[in-house]
C-alpha cells in the first residue's frame, strides 16, 4: 500500500526563533516592518499577524522581534528531513514548511498506522515544533490536507476524494496569486466546486498548474517525489531564542540538535564517534567544543551527558547566540536489540566511564597503553588511544605489570643485592643487550628475585664497567 505522510511545521517561521526555549517570552517574526507570525504570549497580548511592529510594540513594550529568515527555515527543514529518514528513505521537503514522507512500506515495522504517526509526532514536538500530519494515498493530496489544516488520516482514494472536496480553494498553489480571487468570484469556495467546472475553460483561463495539481491529488496524474539526499557530511544548526551564556540554556540547543542527529543516524544505521560544537558570539567569534568516544554511538542522552562535561568546562568569549553541530566518523552500528527479561539492562561499558573522564578531564589526560616491538623495557609500550589496538605484541618472558622510571640503585653487601632485605634471585639472567644505533644502548641481565617480605621484584644487574644492581619493576 502507498501512503503519504504531510509533516507540516505552520509556525516554522517562528519556531526557528524558539524552538531551544523561550516560549514564555512574547515573540513575533516580521517581514518589511509587519508582523507576520507571533507566538501565543504575544496573541494572548494582542498582537495579531498582519499588524505593524511599531503597534505590536505599543501593545508589549518588551516584544521580542526577529525578521523571516527563510535560509534558516530551509536549514531546519533540512534537518527535520534528515531526522525523518528513520522511519522511510523516501522523504522529500516541500518547501517552506512542509514534509512528503511515504510510509506505505514502514507500517508494519513501526507497529502500525496510528503508532508511526504519533511517533512522527511526538518525536517533532521534542524537537522543539508544534507539527501536524496529514495522511493520503498521493504526496499532492496529502499536501493540500495538511496546508488545509485538515488532519484526516484519509488511507484510500475514496476517503481522500472526499477529503478534497470540502477543501478551501485558498490551498491550491496557483501560478497567480490573483487565482483565487477569481475562482472565489466564479463562485469557488471548495475544491469540489472547482472539480465541477468545464476542464477545457479552467485550463484557458488558469494554466494548466491547476489541473495538474487536482489530477495528482485525485491520482489520475502521476506524482513523482524524489527522495531527499542528505549532504555528505552531517551539520545542524539551531538558533537561541536569545542572546545569552546561560549554560542550561546553551544545553537545551544542544538537545534538540543531538536529538535530530540521533534519528538521522537511526535512519542510517550508524553511530558518531567525533562531535564539534561551536558556540556563535555576538557580535562575532566562536568557541569550539570538541567530543570523541571510543566506541560509535546514537544515544542521545549518553552524547548530552558528555557534550555538557565538555561544555561545562569551554571557556566562552561572549554571548552566544546560535550553535552548529558538525558529526564526523560515523560508523556502522547494530540496531539495539530488546532485554531477554522485562527490566533487564546491560552493565554500562567500561569505555563509557572513559570517555566521561575524557571529556571531564580533557582527551590528553586520558590514554590506553599498548607493547611495541622493542627489547629496552621502558621502551616495550606507547600511549594509545583508550581502547585503540597498538598491534599484537610478540611473546616474552614474564614483565611486572609496574615499571619504575628511573631504575632504583640497590645497595649490595656480599655481592648479594638487597631491597628491605636481601634478594633471593629465581629466574634468570635473561640478557638484553640493545639500541646501540640510537645512542641509548643497553647490556644488561636481568632476574626475578623476591625479598623477605615476599614481594616479587624484577632487578638487573649492568654489564659492562659499570657493573652495579638495580630495581627496575614490581610485580603484582
Amino acid at each position: 500500500m502507498t501512503l503519504w505522510l504531510c509533516l507540516r511545521v505552520p509556525e516554522l517561521a517562528l519556531e526557528v526563533f524558539q524552538r531551544a526555549g523561550g516560549d514564555d517570552d512574547a515573540r513575533v517574526v516580521a517581514e518589511g516592518g509587519t508582523v507576520s507570525a507571533a507566538n501565543r504570549p504575544a496573541r494572548r497580548a494582542g498582537v495579531a499577524p498582519g499588524q505593524r511592529v511599531s503597534a505590536a510594540r505599543a501593545l508589549v513594550p518588551r516584544l521580542l522581534c526577529h525578521e523571516r529568515d527563510p535560509a534558516a527555515e530551509a536549514r531546519a527543514l533540512r534537518q527535520l528531513a534528515a531526522w525523518s529518514l528513520q522511519f522511510t528513505p523516501v522523504v522529500s521537503p516541500q518547501r517552506p514548511d512542509a514534509l512528503l514522507l511515504e510510509i506505505g512500506g514502514s507500517l508494519r515495522y513501526f507497529g502500525g498506522l496510528e503508532r508511526l504517526r504519533t511517533t512522527i509526532a511526538d518525536g517533532v514536538a521534542g524537537l522543539g515544533y508544534r507539527p501536524l500530519t496529514s495522511l493520503a494515498p498521493t504526496p499532492t493530496a496529502a499536501w493540500l490536507l495538511a496546508r488545509a489544516g485538515d488532519t484526516t488520516a484519509a488511507t484510500t482514494q475514496t476517503e481522500s476524494d472526499a477529503a478534497l472536496t470540502q477543501l478551501p480553494v485558498a490551498v491550491l498553489a496557483l501560478e497567480q496569486p490573483r487565482h483565487h480571487e477569481e475562482l472565489t468570484g466564479l463562485g469557488c469556495e471548495t475544491l469540489g466546486d472547482v472539480l465541477a467546472l468545464p476542464r477545457d475553460g479552467l485550463a484557458r483561463r488558469f494554466g494548466h498548474t491547476l489541473l495538474r495539481q487536482l489530477d495528482r491529488a485525485h491520482g489520475r496524474h502521476a506524482d513523482p517525489r524524489h527522495p531527499w539526499q542528505p549532504p555528505p557530511r552531517y551539520r545542524a544548526e539551531i538558533t537561541l531564542p536569545r542572546e545569552s551564556g546561560d549554560r542550561e540554556l546553551i544545553a537545551r540547543g544542544l538537545e534538540r540538535l543531538l536529538g535530530e542527529l540521533c534519528g538521522y543516524l537511526s535512519g542510517l544505521g550508524r553511530g558518531v564517534q567525533r562531535l564539534e560544537l561551536r558556540l556563535h558570539h555576538v557580535p562575532r567569534g566562536a568557541s569550539t567544543a570538541r567530543v570523541g568516544l571510543l566506541a560509535p554511538s546514537r544515544d542521545a542522552a549518553h552524547l548530552l551527558t558528555l557534550a555538557r562535561e565538555r561544555l561545562e568546562r569551554l571557556a566562552l568569549s561572549g554571548p552566544v547566540q546560535s550553535l552548529t553541530l558538525l558529526a564526523g566518523d560515523l560508523q556502522p552500528l547494530a540496531p539495539e536489540s530488546p532485554a531477554l527479561l522485562p527490566g533487564a539492562r546491560e552493565e554500562t561499558p567500561w569505555h563509557g566511564l572513559v570517555e566521561r573522564l575524557s571529556t571531564r578531564l580533557g582527551e590528553e589526560t586520558v590514554n590506553g597503553l599498548h607493547t611495541r616491538s622493542e627489547h629496552r623495557p621502558e621502551r616495550a609500550w606507547h600511549y594509545v588511544a583508550p581502547g585503540r589496538g597498538g598491534g599484537t605484541p610478540a611473546p616474552n618472558p614474564a614483565r611486572p605489570l609496574w615499571l619504575l622510571d628511573p631504575p632504583r640503585a640497590l645497595t649490595v653487601s656480599a655481592e648479594t643485592p638487597a631491597w628491605h632485605g636481601p634478594l633471593t634471585l629465581h629466574d634468570g639472567p635473561e640478557r638484553i643487550e640493545s639500541g646501540w644505533w640510537d645512542g641509548q644502548d643497553v647490556a644488561r641481565d636481568y632476574y626475578v628475585a623476591s625479598n623477605p617480605g615476599g614481594e616479587r621484584l624484577w632487578v638487573y644487574r649492568e654489564r659492562g664497567h659499570a657493573r652495579g644492581w638495580f630495581l627496575h619493576g614490581l610485580f603484582a
